[in-house]
């Protein structure tokens, strides 16, 4: 994982989840397309570029602006959402642990994963209606492992309970066509950062 400060950690651990749970509303677009974002992709850019991925941060600056040039941008962009995420496992990469893990590393995983949910407080099935093997779950867990546990758990956690299906989500995500590729190097500057 690229070394970072606590408030980042948290911080980009926000963001991610934020952009892999929901589509992105039309203000929130707007604020990309303001520029309201261009210190974070700047850091990302310097962050990554040791890594090779400083294109990837360039390409989803670009995608902003060519779906602000769009008629219906934001509605090309839920639609990207739609099939990368949505529909059925065979046309989407779906964001869950449960599509990539075997029976019994899924089972350990999900045990872990309840766990940390209930040492941390947080009952998303009830609150989020998404499973507890969705990206976002995981996100918000790392978060709190950011903030509340040492860097010993975190990076475990990341190891052991992230990457290990992260890594063939992204490469299914990578497979994908869709209108622009903004979804595509979001995953694949997430798998960077926590590699």
């Amino acid at each position: 994982m690229i070394n970072l400060a606590k408030e980042e950690k948290a911080f980009l651990c926000t963001w991610f989840g934020s952009l892999l749970s929901h589509e992105l509303t039309e203000e929130q677009l707007k604020q990309y397309q303001r520029g309201t974002f261009e210190p974070l992709f700047e850091l990302l850019s310097e962050l990554l570029s040791e890594r090779g991925f400083s294109s990837q941060v360039q390409q989803i600056k670009s995608d902003i602006t060519q779906i602000n040039e769009m008629p219906y941008g934001q509605l090309e962009l839920a639609a990207d959402f739609t099939q990368l995420f949505l529909l059925d496992g065979e046309s989407s990469a779906l964001p869950y642990a449960s599509a990539y893990l075997e029976e019994e590393d899924l089972a350990t995983n999900l045990n872990y994963m309840d766990s940390l949910l209930t040492q941390f407080g947080l009952q998303f099935n009830q609150e989020s209606k998404e499973p507890s093997d969705h990206i976002g779950v995981y996100l918000e867990i790392l978060n709190k492992l950011v903030t509340e546990s040492d860097s010993e758990k975190q990076q475990d956690f990341i190891q052991n309970y992230l990457l290990i299906w992260l890594i063939p989500f992204n490469e299914k995500v990578q497979k994908v066509k869709t209108k622009t590729m903004f979804y595509q190097n979001i995953v694949a500057v997430l798998v960077a950062i926590f590699s």
